[in-house]
């Protein structure tokens, strides 16, 4: 079974191919519950009404099933807005690429 911060971590920004959501900072928080094994994953979308969030939460799901982890709950909260302070150093260098 793998780490569920690692394989949400992983998941790749739908928008921008070259950048997991980790490194553009869109992944919050993933918090599992040793008593039932849930898995609870907090996203900031880059802006509010983005239209690949839908897709982004669909692929946390599936990679965290295939990493183990089938009871997986995404939620996505505004407040603070995203900002693009958020990016990584590693994302900011495939940016330039």
């Amino acid at each position: 079974m793998v780490n569920p911060r690692e394989a949400a971590a992983a998941v790749v920004d739908p928008e921008i191919r070259v950048l997991t959501i980790d490194e553009l900072g869109i992944l919050r928080s993933v918090d599992e519950d040793p008593a039932t094994g849930r898995v609870i994953v907090t996203i900031t979308p880059t802006y509010t009404g983005c239209p690949a969030m839908d897709v982004i939460r669909a692929d946390i799901r599936r990679a965290l099933g295939a990493a183990g982890h089938p009871d997986v709950e995404v939620r996505t909260v505004h407040a603070p807005a995203w900002s693009t302070d958020w990016i990584s150093e590693s994302g900011r260098a495939k940016l330039r690429a």
